[in-house]
């Protein structure tokens, strides 16, 4: 189904915490406090008193708003000034729609016209920001509540940050001395909570999004009493600090995120800028990621390695593999922010993958100044990727467009107390233009999932957390290889699965993927595809027909016939509502994947065949040891040999 986002020593106090409780659980007491947290952090020694400073200094530094200004009036991105007019006006129209007052939108618009006056240099953009700043600050349900839903105050924090930064030089001096002074406010009891709905543990991106939006508010607030040190100075040696903490735990060492991309992708959105800003006070130069980071540094490689630019919606490109509770989707502005960020030998790279994707944030105008060469992925060993903290493996043929075919092997080797799904031992396909194997989207149900199961799953019935193990792996330096791995999600017994992928023009086919399956219960052989892909049920398997006119020909090898294979419709995300939003495809979103079961009798080696629009399917034999695909021999897996098992 289809359907048409720094110092002072000023006097301040706390309320003793025993009081502070006491509001938590009074709420019409917390809700009739006035002077917006004046009641909670008493900042009255700041009155009289300016916030003076360089702006700005959080994104960009002062040198550099003229250049920006110049090539955005008249270089290649003039386009993107007239969308962020066109998002400014959407917006003020979807808040004057809101039966109520949403203080977040209200920032972000401020936000948005904190930007056209960077880009404009109009000051009427700058009159506009503050005047809805002065809106938020009346706002009793976030800004003035301490325990607000945490990521709602962090994205204002940010919002506001950014529009003090960019609208400093157009203000006069009360305003400044305004929006500083409920900067810090906000800054403080961001960094004290995140609120009831958190999750505090070290790995979430929960953590992340708190101390990247505190360290760079905490760097562009402005101390107005600089005789003295600064009141934000403890603040951001304990975002840093923790910030630090949070990363060693949620990236792994070989750059995959522990809580899968699409979470990667919304933590850098305050992580990304928080460095940037750091960045920018130790100077441009900085080697930033490896005071904070240093294992950040593959990151663009582990992830940009699986996306491939294939237009959802208007305005937004790729497709990445859902692991986890993930969903397909990327979202922008991570690329260009490596741009800044990242290592000068992997610019030419992030380069290239930040114009194919055809990224036109913010960040790209800030960063992308069109003198940097790029350069193909694949000249920098980007075809393939493996974690072996996570247990992933990625198998690439290339980056030239949306057709590229990207698979991927998943394990989930190790399990933490953040976002996680049933997602071991399962693997994902896109290619000819389209998700082909996927999973289940925002969810923790498993009726979605592309995986071996003991019956078919009931579309309420959740997997178990348990990790697997990668105990195999070897790539070929054409993006072909294979992984082997053990452990289930689904309650299958000894289930050992061998993920072969093979690229070589001698199958006669775009790409060749086998799928070995060894089991004590495993019963039904399972893969969910979009609704829009078309699904036959043939003799020895299934043939799905892509709207691009690519076909993918799966055939169950050595079966015993007559073989049972039947399917279903799934609904994408399981139950969730909130966050997910489909499978978004070509200017739709899908709410359904079509799940197509195989019986087995807990083995089975299942081949599947991705070939290009109007070529015939190549020539399949095999025997008990081998299968040859065109020209091609492929090795059949002998799970009983030691030999083929090497720990990576």
């Amino acid at each position: 189904m289809k359907n048409n986002l720094s110092g002072g020593k000023i006097g301040f106090c706390l309320i003793h915490y025993g009081l502070v409780f006491s509001f938590f659980f009074n709420a019409n007491i917390l809700f009739a406090q006035d002077g917006s947290l004046d009641w909670l952090i008493n900042t009255a020694a700041m009155e009289g008193k300016d916030a003076l400073g360089k702006h700005p200094r959080g994104l960009i530094l002062p040198e550099e708003a003229p250049g920006i200004r110049e090539s955005i009036q008249s270089g290649a991105y003039r386009e993107q000034l007239e969308n962020w007019m066109l998002q400014e006006a959407n917006l003020k129209e979807e808040i004057k729609a809101m039966a109520s007052f949403d203080a977040r939108k209200t920032a972000e618009l401020a936000e948005h016209q904190s930007v056209l006056y960077l880009f404009t240099g109009e000051s009427s953009w700058a009159v506009k920001a503050f005047q809805n700043l002065e809106a938020v600050f009346e706002d009793k349900v976030v800004f003035d509540n301490p325990v607000a839903r945490g990521l709602t105050r962090a994205a204002l924090l940010q919002s506001m940050a950014i529009t003090y930064d960019f609208c400093y030089q157009a203000w006069d001096q009360p305003q400044r001395n305004l929006v500083n002074r409920q900067l810090y406010k906000t800054l403080y009891a961001t960094q004290a909570s995140m609120g009831f709905d958190a999750n505090y543990s070290l790995v979430s991106n929960w953590m992340g999004v708190r101390w990247g939006a505190v360290l760079f508010a905490g760097l562009v607030w402005d101390n107005p009493d600089p005789g003295s040190r600064s009141i934000a100075d403890p603040l951001i040696w304990d975002a840093s600090k923790r910030l630090t903490d949070h990363l060693k735990e949620n990236i792994y060492p070989q750059g995959w995120n522990a809580e899968s991309m699409g979470y990667h992708i919304y933590n850098w959105s305050f992580i990304g800028p928080a460095l940037i800003a750091f960045q920018n006070r130790q100077g441009k130069d900085y080697p930033v990621l490896d005071t904070f980071a240093p294992q950040a540094k593959h990151a663009l490689k582990a992830m940009a390695s699986t996306m491939v630019n294939i237009p959802v919606k208007p305005g937004i490109t790729g497709v990445k593999p859902d692991l986890s509770d993930d969903n397909l989707n990327i979202g922008e502005g991570l690329l260009a922010m490596g741009l800044r960020l990242y290592p000068d030998s992997q610019l030419p790279a992030i380069k290239w993958m930040h114009d194919y994707l055809g990224e036109k944030s913010l960040f790209s105008v800030l960063y992308d100044q069109g003198n940097l060469k790029a350069e193909n992925p694949e000249n920098r060993n980007w075809l393939n990727h493996a974690d072996t903290t996570q247990g992933l493996v990625v198998f690439r043929k290339s980056f030239e467009g949306a057709e590229d075919i990207v698979a991927l092997f998943n394990v989930s080797q190790k399990r933490i107390a953040g976002h996680k799904g049933p997602d071991v031992n399962t693997f994902r396909i896109i290619g000819g233009g389209v998700p082909l194997a996927i999973g289940a989207g925002r969810t923790g149900l498993v009726a979605g999932q592309t995986n071996l199961f003991t019956k078919k799953p009931d579309e309420n019935e959740k997997g178990d957390n348990s990790a697997g193990k990668l105990l195999d792996f070897a790539f070929d330096g054409q993006g072909s290889g294979h992984a082997l791995g053990s452990g289930s999600s689904m309650g299958v017994d000894e289930q050992l699965r061998k993920f072969t992928v093979a690229y070589d023009a001698e199958t006669g086919a775009e790409a060749v993927f086998l799928v070995e399956d060894f089991s004590v219960n495993g019963r039904i052989w399972r893969l969910n595809t979009p609704e829009f892909n078309q699904v036959t049920l043939l003799e020895e398997g299934f043939l799905i027909q892509t709207p691009s006119g690519f076909t993918l020909q799966a055939k169950v090898l050595n079966a015993t016939k007559p073989l049972s294979v039947s399917k279903s419709s799934i609904r994408y995300g399981g139950n969730t509502s909130r966050l997910n939003p489909g499978i978004l495809w070509q200017g739709q979103a899908y709410s359904h994947s079509t799940s197509i079961d195989i019986a087995i009798k807990g083995n089975s080696k299942v081949l599947l065949v991705l070939q290009a629009p109007g070529k015939q399917q190549p020539r399949v034999l095999s025997t008990e040891t081998n299968v040859q695909v065109g020209s091609l021999e492929i090795p059949l897996f002998n799970s009983k040999s030691n030999e083929n098992t090497v720990q990576p």
